[in-house]
């Protein structure tokens, strides 16, 4: 149960950091409550964010948010980019919230794996919190 737990609170996370820098953005937030959980459709409207980042010394531009998709997350047997694991789609896959968290069976990445995808994805916002915009 504790690593269900770990999970499910890695993804929550994930999805309101992704949900905040939406709203931080610009993006209405009728249109973000129309994602409920869907934390691969949150990251999708991400990829249409800008954000300021300094891409020579002293010289700052905007550019796409989608920047988060390619951090790099190291796990103990392989290497994963934020934007494969969300993306990633298996069928055998537990659904989040319900099956995550109450469903009989969890088939899922590891909750370690989890835990630092969702401290990837705030360290992103606090970063980058006050250049993000449509």
């Amino acid at each position: 149960e504790a690593q269900r737990t770990v999970l499910y609170l890695s993804l929550l996370s994930t999805e309101i950091a992704l949900k905040a820098m939406l709203e931080k953005a610009g993006r209405p937030v009728a249109e973000i409550r129309t994602r409920s959980h869907d934390i691969a459709a949150l990251i999708r409207d991400l990829d249409s964010c800008k954000v300021c980042s300094e891409v020579a010394l002293g010289e700052t531009r905007s550019v796409s948010a989608s920047r988060l998709r390619a951090i790099t997350l190291h796990d103990a047997e392989a290497e994963i980019t934020v934007g494969t694991l969300i993306d990633n789609k298996f069928d055998d896959v537990s659904l989040y919230p319900n099956e995550v968290r109450y469903g009989c069976r969890l088939r899922h990445y590891s909750a370690s794996t989890m835990a630092q995808l969702s401290a990837e994805v705030v360290s992103f916002a606090l970063e980058n919190w006050t250049g993000l915009h449509v």
